[in-house]
């Protein structure tokens, strides 16, 4: 089974909405359609880490709305990250937007402390799981990808794709990289990223977008400019090489095993 896949990486100017969305439009309208076509955006592309929580969460539902117009008319499946607020609480949530509207959400479980996130999100409790043409499509979100029970959980429901929207920066762009080909090698998925780039005040951003599938291949890599790729990717060849080299059927919950320890004194 085929599937489309496009990245699109984009400086995004904080607090400037109307900017950040006419830019991701012009590239969104410019992708050919297909009959499945996943499109995978920054994270928090339409905002940037703003302080105007209130703000950014009206403005994203406008926007999504937007989005879905865009999906309708280019028969799209697109998701990036947003500033959602829900009851009292906000949320960096990854959402994902058909033809038909929100199909699927995730709440960032794992909130960045440099950038002092829990100052303004509340972390989310729970992992997602988009089932959709036969596939099933894991969510996380940039530091998420620094914890790998998160996909290893993904991988033992038999995940065969993960999108991650990021805001990467530049000073530790190769764990980023070297990061996504493990979590797509160890657990033998599709890793679809969407990082920024450029400048946001005194940070510099790393890009380096990229589609990996699941050996671990680097398929498509936007390095540091503003730019989208799109390719194709059989699924099926997902299903062939678990079934060739079944390292997931051998995994244990080593959370459950038993610890012996060993003391030593005589280091003399």
């Amino acid at each position: 089974m085929i599937i489309t896949f496009s990245i699109l990486q984009v400086n995004c100017l904080l607090d400037q909405f109307e900017k950040n969305f006419e830019n991701v439009k012009q590239n969104l309208l410019k992708l050919s359609e297909a009959e499945k076509h996943l499109v995978v955006l920054p994270e928090l592309w339409t905002s940037g880490f703003t302080e105007n929580l209130g703000q950014a969460d009206d403005a994203n539902r406008e926007i999504m709305s937007r989005l879905q117009l865009i999906a309708q008319e280019k028969h799209l499946l697109i998701a990036g990250s947003y500033i959602i607020k829900e009851n009292e609480d906000f949320f960096n949530q990854l959402v994902f937007i058909s033809p038909d509207g929100q199909v699927a959400t995730y709440n960032k479980n794992n909130l960045f402390p440099q950038l002092n996130e829990f100052k303004n999100f509340k972390p989310g409790n729970n992992l997602s799981i988009l089932h959709i043409w036969n596939v099933k499509i894991g969510m996380a979100i940039c530091y998420d990808l620094r914890f790998p029970e998160i996909f290893r959980s993904y991988a033992s429901h038999n995940v065969e794709i993960c999108v991650l929207p990021a805001q990467w920066p530049q000073k530790r762009i190769n764990h980023f990289n070297v990061l996504l080909q493990a979590r797509a090698i160890e657990n033998q998925m599709n890793l679809i990223s969407a990082n920024t780039c450029g400048n946001i005040h005194k940070t510099k951003f790393g890009g380096n977008s990229s589609i990996i599938d699941h050996l671990g291949v680097i398929q498509t890599n936007l390095e540091g400019r503003e730019d989208f790729s799109t390719l194709q990717i059989d699924i099926d060849n997902v299903y062939k090489w678990r079934n060739e080299f079944p390292v997931l059927k051998n995994i244990y919950i080593q959370s459950s095993k038993e610890i012996e320890n060993f003391y030593s004194d005589n280091l003399n």
